[in-house]
């Protein structure tokens, strides 16, 4: 290739792929690269280096090359040690190419030696491009059947470590799952607090309150890898996740794809050819009954993810406008004096802001709101001691009936399109049919135990879980309990004994019905003085 008079600025293009060990090495690559630049009198002015990532990405989303891609002035050649270094994709190749020549840009193969400025040297290329690009998909298929295989004998398939476990080394060779000691301990915790009805945002508020770090963050530092700069928070959505994924219960999993394509967040568990579920350890972190409790009790309650209260906002979420139903938010407000300045905090209903007609928007300073919803459920349940539904989901095999089912169903298909075709293939779908109906057979003799649910006492009053509590607990404390707090204007709301109007503010906590004595019972108002008496 003809370099010209003056020396080119060089950017050396290094990429590790990881799913393959058989790449050159990220130094092996850069020696190669510094090698050519001295020996044709040329400058290395920078280097894109992407480790673990795949070829088929776009050379211009890649996150080291993609920048330098960008600013096109900074340099004037891409240098590589082997075209698929730049990309496996004929097309993003093309685009590439195209890309360089309408900024001027070379592209050089230290090792493969096409040059770019003639047709033939396009041609080439593009035809390297193309046996990449066949290259990639070999090895994508290649570690897609290697996963599949792993799954069904329940060895570890290399992904991501699951909540709770860390990969282990087996003296057959491979790898399988272990419980994780410390984070095995809080998901052990999680099943728990979910089944005795803890809602997910509150034990995300726990764990982050403690200064547990995520299963993200920790599983990296398990790795050796360097500490991110913001470590992530725990939220209820994360751990609505957990407790979904049946690998809580060491059940080998597997994704599952939407009929667009896209991989669902949902894991499937992975079942051999006897229609047994695959484990994925020998040692599971949670039984399959507890953690089966765990997400029925989950799903019973809706998986809604709450949004998150403003810092020290008890009621936030909680108090509702007594004359147009919508949230109170709070606000705050500095008015200078002539001592100084001071904050002043309301609760105040949006109905305006949002759109909504409110006759009578509430309005009440923060401290006396969340006092007196204090002082209602003092008096009214304080001695009382708090309970909790126990679910159990009894002994139901549905789902797993139609399961086995659907894959004596999937089997019987593939007999009618000619899968088993052959003597041997005949052989063996008489073997796996047997198999399915004996498994449809085993299921539909097991006992059934239907569901049931009663009430089990926590062993502490509500007394003493309120003085227990700072303000963002006792909001947790009081969306779980589902009490319900509204707050009326002056002059809204007639007191229940005199008939009188409030001449303040007044707020009500009306207690849900489980925790009423009758049916019907009246609602509880708060008496703060004068305000409602």
């Amino acid at each position: 290739m003809a370099l010209g008079k003056h020396p080119l600025r060089v950017v050396g293009v290094l990429r590790l792929s990881n799913e393959t060990d058989e790449s050159t090495s990220i130094e092996r690559q850069r020696a190669l690269v510094k090698n050519w630049a001295q020996a044709t009198g040329n400058v290395m002015v920078g280097w894109s280096e992407d480790v673990d990532v795949s070829g088929g990405i776009r050379p211009f989303a890649r996150p080291e090359l993609g920048p330098w891609l960008a600013t096109p002035e900074r340099f004037d050649a891409l240098v590589v040690w082997k075209l698929d270094r730049l990309t496996r994709r004929a097309a993003h190749f093309v685009e590439l190419r195209d890309w360089a020549e309408e900024h001027g840009i070379a592209i050089v193969s230290v090792t493969e030696g096409f040059d770019l400025s003639t047709a033939m040297g396009k041609m080439f290329a593009t035809i390297i491009a193309a046996f990449a690009e066949g290259e990639l998909e070999t090895i994508r298929e290649r570690t897609r059947g290697s996963h599949a295989r792993l799954r069904q004998i329940g060895r570890y398939a290399g992904a991501p470590w699951p909540m709770g476990y860390r990969a282990v080394d087996l003296p057959t060779g491979g790898k399988t799952l272990v419980p994780e000691p410390e984070y095995a301990e809080i998901l052990r915790g999680i099943i728990r607090d979910v089944t005795e009805g803890v809602s997910t945002a509150e034990i995300a508020r726990r764990l982050n309150a403690a200064g547990v770090l995520t299963w993200g963050d920790k599983r990296a530092e398990l790795r050796g890898a360097e500490p991110a700069e913001t470590r992530q928070r725990w939220t209820a959505d994360v751990v609505q996740q957990i407790v979904r994924n049946p690998v809580c219960a060491g059940y080998r999993t597997e994704k599952t794809k939407a009929e667009d394509g896209r991989f669902l967040r949902a894991a499937k568990i992975v079942y051999d050819e006897d229609g047994n579920p695959v484990m994925a350890t020998t040692t599971p972190v949670v039984t399959p009954s507890e953690w089966m409790k765990a997400r029925t009790a989950m799903m019973a309650r809706g998986t809604t993810v709450e949004r998150a209260a403003r810092a020290e906002s008890m009621l936030q979420g909680v108090a509702k406008c007594g004359s147009c139903g919508t949230n109170l938010y709070q606000h705050r407000q500095t008015k200078k004096l002539k001592s100084g300045t001071r904050e002043y905090c309301y609760y105040r209903c949006q109905g305006e802001r949002k759109g909504h007609d409110c006759a009578s928007p509430a309005n009440i300073d923060v401290d006396s709101a969340e006092r007196e919803v204090g002082a209602a459920l003092l008096f009214i349940l304080g001695q009382s001691e708090i309970t909790r539904l126990d679910h159990d989901p009894g002994e139901d095999y549905s789902a797993e009936i139609m399961e086995a089912r659907r894959r004596l169903d999937e089997l019987e298909d593939d007999y009618l399109v000619g899968k088993y075709d052959s003597p041997e293939g005949k052989r063996r779908y008489e073997r796996l049919h047997a198999r399915a109906c004996d498994q449809v057979d085993r299921l539909l003799a097991l006992p059934v135990r239907r569901a049931s649910t009663r009430t089990v006492g926590s062993g502490e009053t509500y007394g003493q879980r309120w003085e227990r509590c700072d303000r963002l607990e006792r909001r947790a404390f009081l969306l779980e309990q589902e009490f319900a707090v509204t707050v009326h204007a002056p002059g809204t709301l007639e007191h229940p004994v005199t008939g009188e109007l409030n001449t303040a503010p007044a707020v009500v906590l009306e207690v849900p019905e489980r925790l009423r004595g009758t049916p019907g019972a009246p609602v509880f108002t708060v008496p703060p003085g004068t305000r409602l008496g």
